[in-house]
């Protein structure tokens, strides 16, 4: 792989959102190596099946590497850079959460995130794991409370990027293109290397 030209996607809940493909087709257009691992869905996700596939992209995650993760990919990224010490050069959060909460009606939802609360030892170790961060979220987010959203740039130390009418970012809401990510990836130190 293309040392310092790696972006790594982590998708959430559901798999793989519409907006990972318009960020891997923009990306390797700019002769980024971007990769889309295929983590657990649903009831098959916790934090150990999460870690086995993180496992398998140890190789390629250094000071150089481009993180974008989505929903319930953001906790478990924060704990396995704390976990591992790992440095990462730009980590962008699509509707990240620090803390778990409750959703109506989504039993298996609700199971999942109830171990993903980022410690107050994550949150002080990740600030200097990770040179770059951004975090994106919206205000008709169905999934993650808009608090909790809206708290979460502070517990990662990253800067807020508030983009109205984006929702969750996944199937629900049918967002197909995010440009931000493209602008904030193109316009990071990073994008040199």
């Amino acid at each position: 792989m293309n040392k310092g030209k790696n972006v790594l996607l982590i998708h959430g809940f559901n798999g793989i959102p519409k907006i990972f493909y318009y960020i891997e087709k923009e990306l390797e257009s700019q002769e980024y190596t971007v990769i889309i691992p295929n983590f657990p869905v649903r009831e098959e996700i916790n934090i150990s099946t999460y870690f086995k596939v993180f496992d398998m992209y140890k190789d390629i995650m250094n000071e150089n590497l481009i993180v974008v993760a989505h929903s319930i990919g953001n906790p478990m990224f924060i704990k396995y850079i704390c976990k591992n010490n790992i440095n990462i050069g730009l980590y962008i959060s699509l509707a990240g959460f620090a803390e778990p909460f409750y959703v109506e009606g989504k039993d298996v939802l609700n199971q999942v995130i109830k171990p993903l609360r980022i410690s107050d030892e994550e949150k002080s170790k990740n600030i200097n794991l990770i040179n770059e961060k951004y975090s994106i979220y919206s205000d008709n987010d169905h999934i993650v409370p808009f608090k909790i959203l809206e708290e979460y740039p502070s517990v990662v130390n990253s800067k807020p990027v508030f983009i109205s009418g984006i929702g969750h970012m996944g199937k629900k809401i049918g967002l197909e293109k995010l440009p931000e990510v493209i602008k904030i990836i193109q316009e990071s130190k990073y994008n040199k290397l």
